[in-house]
């Protein structure tokens, strides 16, 4: 076993840039021209518009554990500037150890942009020992008024209860997603979310891949209805990767949802398009049908699985 003093990144929790103090960070003398006296380059002298520039492009993960780090003037920027954290980005970055405290990264981030938050995107790991939990997400709904887009993948710690008193904390919501979720029912995470959240346009429910279940269960408790996403009016993209929604379930999300754009169905494999569904979908600009490509989705999946008593005639052929 690996002593407690390994400089592996596996064995230790990184800090995050609150947690110390760093000198300044300078880079070797370059020898040449415009460099006899072989003058150090001060990289803390970078004007903060350019170094909050350079930090837009990175994920609140790598400000946190990486760039904080490197000087003083990194450190301070990171922590006083607001405007750095109105949209944070806390997904898991590949090589990132599994210790990683992510929830205490996503706290010292929120608390960062001083209520200015516009934007959070959080992805948990199963194989993490630690996450975002239901405490959390209390923490985020009185945190970040101002929130417009929530995304959600694989935060299965949190209770639905709990995501649910969130979002409705949140008038300004534009965008919703709650992908790869299998804590409970995705309708439990919905009540009362098309009233709460009156300017919400855009909402992804997707799953891992889709299953059918004998004995007239299908999909399990944590797939989406019909009822709460027919009652979001404003909808204009509505996203349902692998769900097991029938014909009946999404006409009336379709009835409910009159001003849809964009509306992806792919590997919702109990939907049958008939000629009365395909005249019902005729007038979303947008539409994924449930074997069409998969090459411009953005999250893991997997092949459909089928319980083995499952009738062939329904079996889809294109997979």
């Amino acid at each position: 076993m690996a002593s407690s003093s390994s400089s592996s990144i596996g064995h230790h929790r990184p800090r995050l840039a609150d947690e110390e103090q760093l000198p300044p960070a300078q880079v070797p003398r370059r020898e040449g021209k415009g460099d006899e006296e072989g003058e150090k380059r001060d990289w803390a002298a970078l004007p903060v518009d350019a170094l909050l520039a350079v930090f837009g492009r990175l994920g609140g993960v790598d400000i946190l554990m990486g760039a904080g780090h490197v000087c003083r003037l990194w450190r301070r920027a990171t922590r006083e500037e607001s405007q750095l954290w109105r949209r944070v980005d806390m997904r898991r970055r590949a090589g990132l150890a599994y210790d990683v405290d992510l929830r205490a990264a996503a706290h010292a981030a929120v608390r960062r942009s001083a209520g200015r938050c516009e934007a959070f995107l959080a992805e948990d790991s199963a194989g993490a020992r630690l996450g975002y939990d239901d405490d959390f997400f209390l923490f985020l709904a009185d945190a970040t008024p101002m929130l417009k887009s929530l995304r959600l993948i694989s935060c299965n710690r949190v209770d639905p209860h709990m995501i649910n008193q969130a979002i409705r904390k949140f008038p300004l919501l534009g965008e919703l997603e709650l992908s790869l979720y299998h804590r409970g029912s995705i309708d439990d995470c919905l009540i009362g979310v098309s009233e709460a959240c009156p300017l919400l346009t855009r909402l992804r429910l997707n799953h891992d891949r889709f299953y059918y279940f004998r004995s007239g269960f299908v999909g399990g408790n944590c797939e989406c209805k019909s009822s709460e996403v027919a009652k979001m009016r404003g909808l204009c993209s509505l996203q349902l990767f692998a769900n097991s929604i029938r014909n009946e379930e999404l006409s009336a999300m379709l009835d409910g949802c009159r001003q849809l754009e964009s509306l992806d169905i792919r590997h919702c494999l109990n939907v049958y398009m008939n000629d009365e569904m395909r005249a019902r979908c005729a007038r979303v600009k947008k539409l994924r049908l449930p074997g069409d490509s998969m090459e411009d989705y953005d999250l893991r999946y997997g092949s459909p699985i089928y319980d083995f008593i499952y009738s062939k005639k329904y079996v889809y052929h294109g997979f």
